[in-house]
């Protein structure tokens, strides 16, 4: 049984929100230096012009200078599109968890944790209950490892420590809210962390302050793999209880 509400939609609303705050606060940048640059080339253009001491050439260097700007606004910065990128990721990564759905298994994406946080997608099968947060990982060279004293979780240069205890409050938080609806179940709640994109360890997966971090590509057949917890019918309530206490993130 699969509940679907669209994976990635939190993220990438999150991204056409800031798009459009970023454009409003470049182009209005562009208007306010439009005007001083267009008069100072004037200023000059006139000056050379009347004194007959070379091409006036700055009118053109101004205009080309305002192409440039304006091209400027065009292209988001980095920290803009890795919500788009975050987004592509999640969605993704509910491809490579459907089949799990259509044996049974039972999907949710992009599910509130209180006002502000979200569950990229729960997944609740005969392993249990797996809180997912799909990380999209695509700068070139980059891997993930554990530092050699393994106690930092590293993606090529960047320290992740914070992602895995975001990872960790995810879960808890999702124990929480399902304890009272699944009276009677189990609700270990196993932290994973999906990555598109640069390699995992050595082998693909690997184990970190007790988060489980595997390439994305791997995740299905991990799970498929884990010992059975639940049967078919507690599978089956779990996910009903699940999708109420963890309704979709607006």
């Amino acid at each position: 049984m699969a509940i679907r509400v669209g994976p990635g939609q939190s993220a990438q609303q999150e991204y056409k929100r800031r798009l459009r705050s970023w454009r409003t606060s470049a182009r209005r940048r562009f208007l306010i230096g439009l005007a001083p640059v267009l008069a100072l080339a004037g200023v000059l253009e006139w000056w050379i012009g009347w004194h007959g001491i070379g091409v006036p050439l700055f009118g053109h260097i101004a205009a080309l200078a305002v192409v440039l700007a304006w091209c400027g606004t065009l292209t988001a910065p980095q920290h803009v599109r890795a919500w788009r990128s975050g987004a592509e990721g999640e969605r993704r990564t509910a491809r490579m968890l459907a089949p799990l759905a259509r044996r049974g298994a039972v999907i949710l994406h992009d599910r509130a944790l209180g006002k502000v946080a979200n569950l990229d997608h729960l997944a609740i099968g005969h392993w249990g209950i797996a809180c997912i947060n799909t990380k999209n990982w695509q700068a070139r060279g980059a891997r993930v490892a554990v530092s050699p004293d393994g106690g930092t979780l590293w993606y090529g240069a960047h320290a992740q420590n914070r992602e895995v205890a975001k990872a960790q409050g995810e879960a808890r938080q999702a124990a929480a809210a399902l304890r009272r609806p699944l009276d009677g179940l189990p609700v270990d709640v196993r932290p994973i962390i999906a990555v598109h994109g640069a390699p995992v360890g050595r082998r693909g997966i690997l184990v970190f302050d007790g988060v489980v971090v595997i390439e994305a590509r791997r995740l299905r057949g991990h799970l498929r793999k884990q010992r059975r917890v639940l049967s078919p019918a507690e599978v089956a309530q779990a996910g009903q209880a699940a999708d109420q206490a963890l309704p979709p993130k607006e």
